[in-house]
């Protein structure tokens, strides 16, 4: 049974460089976010809610389960750049995987809408352009001295309820818009932006749980206290 893990932030410029880099991730988050609610910016807002919802359901469960197995196979292989490059391929293809669900259901719901290929291939160019910060982040990551599966992780279910109640926010709040603002497709995303950036990182140590020890953690424990014992 995964337990809520509750840490004192850390001082100095380690807390704030942590506090910075949570900061930059939510803001990253809600850029996301509101890239996907404004695409097809003429469709109803029930469209842009479903394409969005089935873009946060896939990726949460995915990124995180891939993200935690090949970021325990780095810290322990011998051969870090085969398994960084495993990482970001799974990562681009979970996150292009999504997108391109998410596009092909506005072509299912609209066949006859005309679309641009051009916000796609900005996401997917950005995505790309991420490559090397994935990189660093990677190296910096097997440096760590406390092995990965030691320190608290993100909770799919509870990420993907806080993203449904976000979703349905923005629903509501786009239905209530719509018949007095033009852009409120717009003026919603923006608000999401807004919304991710401000609270996520107010919020995330809520979404944080412990995770169980893995078999050779148990097996570490058990020959040390029959070292004890001895």
């Amino acid at each position: 049974m995964n337990a809520h893990h509750k840490t004192p932030e850390p001082d100095g410029p380690a807390g704030s460089a942590a506090a910075r880099k949570l900061r930059t991730r939510y803001v990253c988050i809600g850029l996301w976010t509101a890239f996907t609610w404004s695409g097809e910016g003429n469709a109803p807002a029930w469209e842009h809610a479903l394409r969005t919802l089935v873009v946060l359901l896939m990726l949460p469960p995915l990124l995180l389960w891939a993200n935690r197995r090949l970021t325990h196979k780095l810290y322990e292989s011998a051969h870090p750049g085969r398994v960084i490059a495993q990482l970001i391929t799974a990562r681009i293809v979970i996150v292009t995987a999504a997108f391109g669900t998410s596009i092909g259901l506005g072509y299912l719901l609209d066949p006859h809408t005309s679309r641009s290929p051009v916000l796609p291939a900005v996401g997917f160019a950005l995505l790309l352009l991420s490559i090397p910060a994935q990189i660093r982040h990677a190296h910096r990551t097997r440096t760590r001295t406390t092995h990965p599966a030691t320190r608290p992780a993100l909770s799919a279910p509870r990420l993907m309820i806080a993203k449904l109640t976000l979703v349905a926010a923005a629903l509501v709040t786009q239905l209530l818009l719509t018949p007095y603002l033009a852009d409120a497709t717009y003026v919603v995303a923006a608000a999401l932006f807004l919304t991710t950036a401000a609270l996520g990182p107010r919020v995330h140590r809520s979404f944080l749980v412990t995770q169980p020890a893995t078999t050779n953690e148990e097996r570490e424990r058990e020959q040390e206290q029959e070292r004890v014992a001895a």
